[in-house]
């Protein structure tokens, strides 16, 4: 205990410098795959092991940032701590929902390589199914709230930010009556800038549980077809194959028909009106409708329709200077596209 205590005091003197090295590490493993034997898994082992790490890291900044009450906290963040405050169970939900995201590729390269495609098409279909019945839980736990992503709080304050408030505590007043804590005003600090951060805009004034509004009716059923989507089409692929249109041609479909759903029970609900999401539904809808991208990597269609048209790019350019770099690196994924599901597969 003595020692994670020495680090936490480590973590938060040098948060900027360690966010730094964790962004410059993350981007090395994009490049990794192709470099030398199983640089693929030791990639992936890499990029796992980060994140995890950031999740730990994430919950000490965090408790340095609600120990201050003059620092203002996000509207994601604060909708995702009240609900995980709220039900234990949606906290157990949400933590084994991102361990699950950060580590599923990992998982399946390490059964691909050791035990075959057999046993990696078993182990996808137990994290899909364990992945719809952990959002399922926090779907229900949220009151049939719309499931954002990432499931984890999110590290919305800069470290060095973070590291300077700390240092600039002498400057603070601290009221003998009431104990408010009041920072003083830097003389670098444009006044109209720090004047419009205290405004009160109605984001800031939302209880956390107004911050996302309640499924109902074709929305709810938009929202739980996005859930059951990617266990829908492992089931499919299982059932006639990963060269069948089929699974393809389901997956989209389901895809469509949960984002349609989903906006048209939002302008029901205000009469057709357009501004009828709040910011975070707005961000998250949104986030969907990019992963739908997703489908042009997946299954049939990049076999058939993607990979030979990225693979006839690589040719073209490997004499090209600075564009051969980019298609070699480009040229080493293209296989781990077809062979690993979770790079891949949006969920």
């Amino acid at each position: 205990m003595e020692y994670l205590n020495l680090y936490e005091d480590f973590l938060l003197k040098n948060a900027s410098q360690i966010t730094s090295i964790e962004t410059s590490l993350r981007s090395l493993t994009y490049i990794l795959p192709g470099r030398f034997h199983d640089a693929e898994l030791a990639s992936q082992a890499l990029y796992a092991a980060l994140n995890l790490i950031g999740l730990y890291h994430n919950s000490i900044l965090r408790k340095a940032v609600q120990e201050d009450t003059n620092m203002e906290e996000s509207a994601f963040n604060k909708y995702i701590r009240f609900w995980s405050s709220r039900s234990k169970l949606n906290s157990t939900a949400s933590v084994l929902l991102s361990i699950i995201t950060y580590t599923q590729v990992l998982m399946e390269m390490a059964v691909l390589k050791k035990l075959g495609k057999k046993k990696q098409w078993q182990l996808i279909a137990l994290l899909e199914s364990l992945k719809v019945i952990l959002r399922l839980v926090v779907f229900q736990s949220t009151g049939q709230r719309m499931t954002l992503y990432p499931n984890h709080l999110q590290r919305d304050v800069d470290p060095s930010t973070l590291t300077a408030h700390k240092k600039n505590n002498k400057n603070e007043w601290v009221g003998k009556r009431t104990g408010v804590v009041v920072s003083s005003l830097k003389p670098e600090v444009d006044v109209t800038e720090y004047l419009l951060s205290k405004v009160l805009t109605p984001e800031k004034l939302r209880k956390p549980d107004q911050i996302v509004q309640i499924q109902k009716n074709i929305s709810k059923l938009g929202e739980l077809l996005y859930i059951v989507r990617p266990l829908a089409y492992v089931i499919s692929i299982l059932r006639w194959g990963k060269r069948s249109w089929k699974p393809w041609i389901l997956s989209i479909a389901i895809e469509l028909i949960s984002l349609i759903s989903i906006k048209k029970g939002y302008e029901a609900r205000n009469k057709g009106s357009r501004n009828n999401m709040m910011p975070l539904e707005k961000q998250e809808y949104h986030r969907r409708l990019k992963l739908i991208l997703f489908n042009l990597m997946r299954g049939i269609f990049y076999l058939k329709i993607t990979r030979p048209r990225l693979e006839r790019f690589c040719n073209r350019t490997e004499s090209k200077p600075i564009l051969s770099m980019a298609a070699g690196v480009l040229r080493d994924y293209l296989p781990l596209w077809e062979q690993i599901y979770f790079y891949t597969s949006a969920s």
